[in-house]
């Protein structure tokens, strides 16, 4: 990192840790003329670094990250975005809705702003999210700073050792069904810059494109926009307001994935009644068919893992266990399995272990703080035939022995990651 960059890095925070003591002092204090800091050139500089750290495709104006660097230059970018802040003129463009394919084999509707957007949401997250950070309760683990799904996965597995009556809570459409009135009015309790909340209101009422159709949302903040995380838990903190600091009842939350921990079957219920009400105040409904009261006993997911009570044959005793949720397996076998496609033939295979030792990687840096061992012997396994399906090929070979001249040991001495070693 250069001097300047570094020089970049400091003003911004020094900034955010003032806008941050600013707001944790008075819980009541609105921020006014914000809109000037946007354009700061330190703020746009490091909007833009995250941005491009990010990577992600481009939007309708199909402008991308390297055409930026390599065409137009970073610095007449970011000169130009400056410049239509300080003249006033922006104006947010249609937003491109794209699907990602889950575990489960069902879609997720994204959508993808365009660079230029991304870069100034960026810049206007940089600016509140200080702000709104000295009201966030601790049960929200999701897209925050210095919180992670790992630590929400973790604190479950410690509250349930006591908390063992579980409400498993699903909301129905939770990133459509925001109330755009709504949300701005919990936004207006600390800004009240109107340029800024102009700003805000441009992206929450712009078009999505799809199949050739702009359509105007009503209501909703979209998956992929970079500002809709923390919109997202700004709206849903009027919900752990609620719940934050009840001793009995713990709530972990993460984005719109949320537990509540009771000590009893009847306080769990009574928990979904409220919970029902609060929510139909906030205009957000549950998803009856998904939310469910259970013992720990009966087993619950929750961010990508089975959380069980099960028998312990070394201690003798019931102990809390929690393992990747079976789909989550299958989910990265398939990726592992259309990575291995991908690649011509002619690619020699050390270059296809590579790309699959990114994946394993990925999967085990976060299962490895669960009970993880026996799906990683099955990941192996699977990822071992996948390369052999490859090298058969290659090889032009139509004999189903490939396990016998190409065993899996064959593939570890090539470079390829054994999972359950990287869980240590």
């Amino acid at each position: 990192m250069s001097m300047t960059q570094e020089h970049h890095v400091y003003k911004v925070k020094s900034f955010q840790n003032r806008l941050y003591l600013a707001s944790k002092v008075n819980s009541s204090r609105t921020f006014g003329l914000l809109y000037d800091k946007i354009y700061r050139e330190e703020i746009l500089y490091e909007a833009w670094c995250r941005v491009k750290k990010n990577r992600g495709s481009c939007g309708v104006d199909k402008i991308h990250i390297r055409t930026v660097v390599e065409d137009i230059g970073e610095d007449v970018f970011l000169r130009e975005i400056r410049q239509c802040l300080m003249d006033e003129n922006y104006t947010a463009s249609e937003i491109k809705r794209v699907y990602i394919p889950k575990d489960n084999g069902a879609v997720r509707p994204l959508g993808i702003p365009t660079l230029k957007d991304r870069v100034i949401q960026m810049a206007v997250k940089l600016i509140m999210e200080p702000i709104f950070e000295a009201d966030f309760a601790d049960c929200s683990k999701g897209f925050r700073p210095k919180r992670s799904n790992q630590q929400a996965a973790e604190e479950v597995h410690k509250l349930v050792n006591h908390n063992k009556w579980v409400v498993d809570v699903d909301l129905k459409s939770y990133f459509d069904t925001i109330p755009h009135d709504q949300l701005m009015n919990f936004v207006r309790q600390r800004i009240r810059d109107r340029r800024l909340l102009g700003l805000i209101n441009q992206w929450l009422k712009a078009g999505i494109l799809e199949e050739g159709k702009i359509r105007r949302p009503e209501s909703g903040t979209p998956q992929g926009g970079v500002l809709s995380p923390l919109l997202s838990n700004i709206y849903l903190h009027e919900i752990d307001k609620l719940w934050c600091n009840n001793q009995s009842v713990r709530l972990v939350r993460y984005a719109d994935d949320a537990v509540f921990l009771c000590r009893s079957e009847a306080q769990a219920n009574w928990v979904l009644g409220q919970l029902k009400e609060q929510l139909s105040g906030l205009f957000l409904t549950l998803n009856e068919e998904k939310t469910k009261v259970c013992h720990v006993r009966e087993g619950f997911n929750f961010l990508g893992f089975t959380y069980k009570e099960a028998y312990s044959y070394r201690s003798h005793k019931t102990v809390r266990i929690k393992f990747p949720i079976p789909k989550r397996l299958v989910g990265m076998q398939r990726k592992i399995k259309e990575a291995v496609k991908e690649f011509p033939l002619g690619v020699p295979l050390t270059e296809v272990i590579k790309s699959v030792n990114r994946k394993l990687s990925g999967w085990a840096q976060y299962f490895k703080i669960g009970n993880s061992y026996e799906s990683a012997l099955k990941l192996s396994s699977f990822t071992c035939l996948q390369l052999r399906i490859f090298w058969r090929r290659r090889k032009q070979r139509k004999d189903i022995n490939g396990y016998q001249k190409w065993s899996n040991e064959y593939f570890y001495n090539k470079g390829l990651h054994y999972v359950p070693k990287l869980l240590r």
